[in-house]
């Protein structure tokens, strides 16, 4: 740096000193015009262009006035927030003034703007031009850092153009990129919850036409993932001088945490799932009732879920995994919805949605099917990869319907049916279905009746060896004795026995009975005493904590030798809990009873618990019996499950046998035993006995 700050008369005049960038002879003119300015008092430094440095110098500079012609072309002015003004001169042409512009240059100046006055002059206009800088730029930090500092989103409408501005903020409060959104009222309206947008409208509305004093509405708002968020949504409106509004600037408020904690504290939440509760679906099939009755068009519909087998899952894994697998359902059925589709918690495992106004009440057997598909995928728990199912009824809006809980009763009744024809199913209620539930509900009545007045009776199928026709056992089947029907067959109250626990003292009566009449064959028919008897056994028994001692009492009562027991258990009941049916079975095993998998091959058919729970036979399904010389690809599994038992070492029994087809095809397999009508059906204990005096069925 070159040249000395010049000293000056002490005067009042306001002082600025300007460091001046240029060659001697150009510094010295323009140093001669400051030293003639009579409104102010400069100062000066000089360097040379080439030592010219923006960002450090050695004195305390006002006013940069720079020789563009020997700056170096590539120099700018960089971004330090520094507002000390910049004044070019550019003495040879255009090219010059466009690169000072671009530096940063305030003003650009000419040979013939040296003069005393004029010079002064630019330099006033240039510090008053960096004193507005100064201000706007710390006006913008201050805003900036009230804008980081705030957890607001904040926007800012201007009614005349319809265009909406917002803050960094505002996008991410909903996962939105800045980039992504038009500024423009539909990107705020669009996403909010199409039940809050009247309101939100009529809200903003009132205030722009003076009957609000302040605009403030809460309402929901889509976020990226697809759920939503409540805000609130604050503003105040500017009007020019005529009171004409002009535009509203205004905040939304993350206020999610606190809704939900209301919510939740007033019942209207789901703690654990975040899911609106069965209270809310309440009141919002109240409006869709209201809605259907006036309006002839609007339609709606129920799904009612519950999940399959989730009590055994519960046990098996624990409450807290329980409540995870729940939480992670939930947002799987968010993801299965469209907007605007109510998903709720209604209970325990139980879970209900409704849609409105929809246009086709196939709408929801499509969701349905979409979510069976989502319940495809496994859920992750830590280590654990758990599998479930569920069962979903589907019931319609009607004009008929009056109150909600008709609407849930048959959404129930579906789900119900749905469950019956077995898991993962749905089933859409009809009319048909109501009687049918009034029949189930006097069945189950009359049920309970029946175990106390001993209706029940217990009839034998005889199991043969296939060649011989030898009659080897006999299978216990429970036959109900009705007062009014007559005899009643298991297909018609096994099923809701299950649902209602009542199996279990059926099952209990059925095994004494059986029991009894077998150990009363052996004492009358002492060359009998190799006829077995086979009796089912549910997955309530199973998980009776009395079964190995009751049966053992009345094994002991009878005097029936364990090896003439054998017990069926369905696959679904072993798989159901494996932990505890391991530990009981194993026991039964150590008495001398024998297990056999009934309906082999309709289930699960793991090779794994079959080495698990150590069993003594297959018996194969009905189902693959009937296709034995009709249908060769489906009835290909009865020679894998015959080939499966025979390398297992174990037993194998076919059912449903009815013609001499399906006997002589399962004999050439080397099948060892069959029952079905070809050589008897299920009878009375009477003529169960003649039976026993013939051995020989053909």
């Amino acid at each position: 740096m070159t040249g000395d700050r010049k000293s000056t008369i002490q005067d009042d005049r306001p002082t600025a000193h300007v460091l001046i960038g240029a060659e001697a002879e150009i510094a010295q003119r323009v140093t001669a015009a400051l030293e003639a300015a009579q409104a102010w008092r400069f100062t000066t430094t000089t360097v040379h262009p080439t030592a010219l440095d923006f960002d450090r110098r050695d004195a305390e500079v006002d006013v940069f006035l720079v020789d563009a012609s020997t700056l170096d072309p590539h120099v700018r002015r960089s971004d330090s927030g520094d507002e000390t003004p910049l004044l070019a001169l550019c003495l040879d042409g255009q090219s010059s003034r466009e690169r000072m512009r671009t530096a940063g240059a305030i003003d650009v100046l000419g040979l013939d703007d040296l003069e005393p006055r004029m010079l002064e002059r630019s330099i006033r206009h240039a510090l008053e031009q960096a004193q507005t800088n100064v201000a706007l730029h710390e006006a913008r930090a201050r805003h900036e850092l009230i804008l980081r500092a705030a957890n607001d989103g904040l926007w800012e409408w201007d009614l005349r153009s319809e265009e909406v501005r917002y803050s960094a903020r505002w996008h991410q409060l909903f996962g939105l990129s800045d980039e992504s959104f038009e500024d423009s009222r539909e990107t705020w309206f669009s996403r909010v919850h199409h039940d809050d947008l009247p309101g939100l409208r009529a809200d903003i509305r009132a205030h722009i036409d003076g009957r609000r004093n302040i605009h403030q509405f809460e309402h929901r708002i889509r976020q990226r993932d697809g759920n939503f968020r409540w805000v609130l949504s604050r503003g105040l409106v500017r009007r020019d001088r005529w009171g004409r509004a002009v535009a509203l600037a205004g905040s939304l408020t993350d206020i999610n945490w606190r809704k939900r904690s209301d919510a939740t504290a007033s019942g209207m939440h789901d703690e654990l799932t975040g899911l609106p509760s069965r209270r809310v679906l309440i009141e919002r099939l109240e409006r869709a009732i209201e809605s259907t009755r006036r309006d002839d068009e609007f339609k709606f519909a129920v799904l009612f879920m519950n999940l399959d087998r989730f009590k055994v899952l519960n046990d098996s894994i624990g409450l807290d995994s329980a409540d995870q697998i729940l939480a992670q359902l939930a947002q799987r059925l968010r993801g299965c919805v469209s907007e605007g589709a109510l998903v709720c918690r209604y209970g325990g495992d139980e879970f209900a949605i409704l849609l409105e106004n929809i246009e086709r009440f196939e709408d929801a057997s499509t969701l349905a099917d979409a979510i069976h598909e989502a319940l495809r995928q496994p859920f992750q728990l830590d280590e654990q990869t758990i599998f479930t199912t569920a069962s979903i009824g589907i019931t319609n809006s009607s004009r008929n319907y009056e109150r909600p809980a008709e609407v849930l009763r048959d959404a129930g009744v579906a789900t119900s049916r749905a469950k019956r024809r077995g898991k993962s199913r749905s089933s859409t209620f009809d009319s048909a279905m109501r009687q049918e539930a009034l029949n189930t509900l006097r069945t189950q009545m009359q049920l309970r009746e029946a175990i106390v007045n001993q209706e029940f009776e217990v009839y034998y199928q005889p199991i043969v060896a296939l060649g011989s026709c030898k009659l080897t056992g006999f299978e216990a089947l429970v036959r109900w004795n009705h007062p009014r029907r007559g005899v009643i067959g298991p297909v018609e109250f096994i099923y809701l026995a299950e649902e209602t626990g009542l199996i279990v003292p059926i099952g209990q009566f059925v095994f004494r009975e059986a029991c009894s009449q077998m150990a009363a064959w052996h004492r009358r028919y002492p060359e009998a005493n190799d006829v077995s008897i086979s009796i089912n056994l549910s997955g309530h028994q199973l998980g009776s904590p009395t079964l190995v001692t009751d049966i053992e009492k009345v094994l002991a009562e009878t005097g029936l030798n364990p090896r003439s027991v054998k017990l069926e258990l369905t696959e679904s009941t072993l798989i159901d809990d494996p932990t505890t049916a391991t530990r009981i079975l194993g026991r039964l095993r150590d008495r001398g009873i024998q297990l056999y998998i009934d309906d082999f091959g309709t289930g699960y058919s793991s090779l794994s618990y079959l080495h698990r729970f150590a069993i003594d036979g297959l018996k194969i399904d009905k189902s693959f019996v009937d296709m034995v010389g009709i249908d060769d690809r489906k009835a290909a599994i009865v020679p894998s499950i015959v080939g499966l038992a025979h390398n297992l070492g174990v037993g194998v029994v076919a059912e449903g046998v009815e013609t001499h087809e399906q006997a002589h095809e399962l004999t050439l397999l080397d099948c060892a035993e069959a029952q079905g009508y070809l050589f008897s059906k299920p009878v009375p204990r009477d003529l169960a006995a003649k039976l026993i005096e013939r051995r020989i069925l053909k």
